[in-house]
């Protein structure tokens, strides 16, 4: 199984706050079925340079380093980048993406979408020739209008659902209609910690396996891995 949206790199961003709390959510993960889980701390492109992001990154990994054993899941690093004006003119926007692929993932503004936020995705796309995951795709839905909303779904991009999405009352209707419809192509838990926020692909499973079929999250496990592997370089 993979995860694709994770933060459990300590003392990075609002995620795990110590090497003792990764290391608990890395075998939470693993006993949870997870083999591969992408590190995807927040990048705020308006405050912090990638250098600066890069070298904290490479600070906190090496810090759990030494901890690591066949008991966790394979690392790999990346990052949640928030969307800023002028994203597809940066030129460093290619270092944040996935290791070892040419998937970079990208947190959607929290406010009401235009046409011009799309071009500029698009773009983004074109101009560094990586394909874009956008994250937790569930949280939209309230403050767009409705044609806006749909209009996401025709865009060229892939899209992730959070776990907790499948188990909140609030927005499972919303997220297992996008999985039965093809449109939910990567599933993350967005874990942050080990309490509040934790690793909970299981409950996922579970709600999938009982609102849809164990079928239907056989082949999104299946599909998942095939389709970011087409996209290793």
């Amino acid at each position: 199984m993979l995860d694709i949206h994770s933060h459990f790199l300590p003392k990075m961003d609002d995620g795990s706050k110590s090497t003792e709390m990764s290391m608990e959510m890395l075998r939470s993960s693993r006993k949870q079925g997870v083999r591969t889980i992408v590190s995807t701390s927040h990048f705020y492109g308006t405050e912090e340079s990638p250098e600066s992001f890069l070298r904290r990154r490479k600070h906190a990994v090496n810090k759990l380093l030494p901890l690591l054993s066949d008991s966790e899941p394979e690392i790999l690093l990346g990052a949640e980048v928030f969307y800023y004006p002028g994203i597809s003119r940066s030129e460093a926007i290619p270092q944040l993406a996935i290791e070892g692929t040419d998937l970079v993932m990208i947190e959607m503004p929290f406010i009401t979408w235009s046409d011009r936020i799309f071009d500029e995705l698009i773009s983004l796309q074109y101009n560094h020739r990586l394909h874009i995951v956008l994250a937790h795709v569930e949280r939209y839905q309230k403050l767009q209008k409705r044609d806006m909303y749909a209009q996401l779904f025709e865009q060229p991009f892939y899209f992730q659902c959070n776990a907790s999405a499948f188990t909140s009352f609030r927005s499972r209707r919303l997220a297992l209609r996008l999985l039965d419809n093809g449109q939910l192509h990567f599933l993350g838990t967005d874990c942050h910690n080990t309490d509040k926020r934790p690793p909970n692909m299981e409950e996922a499973r579970s709600v999938i396996e009982k609102k849809l079929s164990p079928g239907v999250w056989r082949r999104l496990r299946r599909e998942m891995i095939d389709r970011f592997d087409s996209h290793k370089l």
